[in-house]
């Protein structure tokens, strides 16, 4: 299981040091035991960075990695998707590397959540940060339907990404193939 196990999607706050502060402490205290359970039962969740559109809360990897540091289990790791480090992060291959050992999912998505390979996306310096930290996991296309209305409302998908789901799959996977073999 994966994705913002921290906050709703859409919802955004403006907060002081302290309240930032406070709040990491208590996602901390509430999500360690869920970690450890997940962790007896052979599941590790993926903590996942959003952009500041779609949270306030944690946006980049060092916010995620300061909470799995925190909370030290082999249940909880890190999903990264390079729609979000492409809005948030400075260089998306440094985070990646940064994230290192605690990535468990990626998601390859274009800089418009469309085919990747088709915007502006870094590719080569994605693939090879991957390379670098020896990530042998899962690699998977994220992508809405605007015609899922509560979806598509909480992360803005108010078009059509490629000209079909089809399409987007097809080069979509063809892309990514080439490109990470």
């Amino acid at each position: 299981m994966s994705g913002p196990i921290y906050s709703a999607v859409g919802r955004c706050w403006l907060q002081s040091a302290d309240e930032r502060k406070r709040d990491i402490a208590t996602l901390v205290e509430r999500l360690s035991p869920i970690a450890e359970h997940a962790a007896t039962q052979g599941v590790v969740l993926g903590l996942e960075p959003l952009n500041r559109f779609e949270t306030s809360f944690i946006n980049l990897v060092d916010h995620a990695l300061e909470v799995i540091e925190r909370i030290d289990s082999p249940g909880l790791g890190l999903l990264l998707d390079t729609f979000h480090m492409n809005i948030e992060e400075k260089s998306i291959g440094d985070a990646i590397r940064m994230a290192g050992r605690h990535v468990v999912h990626f998601h390859a998505c274009e800089n418009d959540r469309g085919t990747p390979g088709s915007g502006h996306v870094p590719w080569g310096e994605v693939a090879q940060a991957l390379r670098d930290i020896d990530y042998t996991g899962p690699i998977v296309i994220e992508t809405f339907n605007p015609r899922i209305e509560t979806i598509a409302r909480a992360v803005s998908a108010w078009r059509d990404f490629a000209p079909s789901p089809e399409s987007l799959a097809v080069e979509g996977y063809a892309f990514l193939r080439s490109t990470f073999g």
